[in-house]
């Protein structure tokens, strides 16, 4: 694909706080594709998103909007234009409406002063019906359960109407069900939408099954990185978390990975 078709680039980009975190990390996201980053506890998932999202600057290398504009040359609400973040735990408030909460995506597009057009309100009710949340449209954030409030942040995050979008473990903390339904929803608004999309999540199956592209991040170095295929194999995996996976191939480029575990511990005194 031509570096035109880049959305967002990561370019040998570094990071750390008062221990190295990431390492010499390169990759780039690409319209109307699903990109998942999948690795340990403490590998630097969240880390990658708060650089791509311009929130921490890197310590070397570069974050290049469309690959070419530096984020570090950019104000924060110019980067806010282009790139959306649903963060985990995202801060919903409960007192307001559900129409109040996800309006909130347009500050990055008023002035200082400015009050929502009449556009903004027909955007703001348009992710709302996107997103399946329009008979909510005047409940309050505390009446609606926690799969709508993951909906309702992606609206707020549609709400801006930018060409990137992350998700950082979107779908924890929810029953299969909506981890599936919440799953489909992006897909279907990344193909639409032609979006750029980006999710971090513990669920390797969910990635395995709706990701185009998958990167595998352990001690702050990307290990592997291309196709569902390609990347989540069993060596691969066991290289990451240190288990024996079943990987078993399904139609469309879909992959089913479960761990395999000793049936009988070993006696404590062998």
């Amino acid at each position: 694909m031509s570096q035109e078709a880049v959305t967002l680039e990561a370019r040998r980009v570094s990071f750390d706080y008062q221990r190295p975190i990431l390492r010499d990390i390169s990759f780039s996201l690409k319209p109307g594709t699903i990109t998942g980053i999948i690795g340990p506890n403490g590998s630097g998932k969240t880390t990658v998103l708060r650089l791509l999202d311009g929130i921490v600057p890197p310590l070397s290398g570069e974050v290049l909007l469309g690959g070419e504009r530096p984020l570090s040359g950019l104000k924060r609400k110019e980067i806010a234009r282009h790139i959306a973040m649903v963060p985990q735990n995202g801060g919903v408030y409960h007192y307001q409406t559900v129409f109040q909460f996800a309006i909130q995506g347009r500050s990055p597009h008023l002035s200082l002063l400015g009050f929502e057009s009449t556009r903004d309100e027909e955007i703001a009710l348009e992710a709302l019906e996107m997103t399946q949340l329009t008979r909510y449209v005047d409940s309050r954030v505390s009446e609606i359960s926690g799969g709508e409030k993951q909906r309702l942040l992606l609206a707020r995050a549609l709400v801006q109407q930018t060409e990137i979008l992350l998700l950082d473990e979107f779908t924890a903390n929810l029953d299969i069900n909506y981890q599936v339904e919440l799953m489909r929803l992006v897909q279907r608004i990344t193909r639409d939408k032609g979006l750029a999309t980006l999710v971090v999540s513990h669920e390797i199956n969910l990635l395995g099954t709706f990701c185009d592209i998958v990167i595998l991040i352990n001690q702050g170095k990307i290990q592997h990185q291309g196709s569902v295929q390609e990347v989540m194999t069993q060596e691969h995996l066991k290289q990451i978390f240190g288990l024996d996976f079943s990987v078993r191939l399904l139609p469309g480029g879909r992959v089913e990975v479960l761990p395999i575990f000793n049936k009988e511990a070993p006696e404590e005194n062998e």
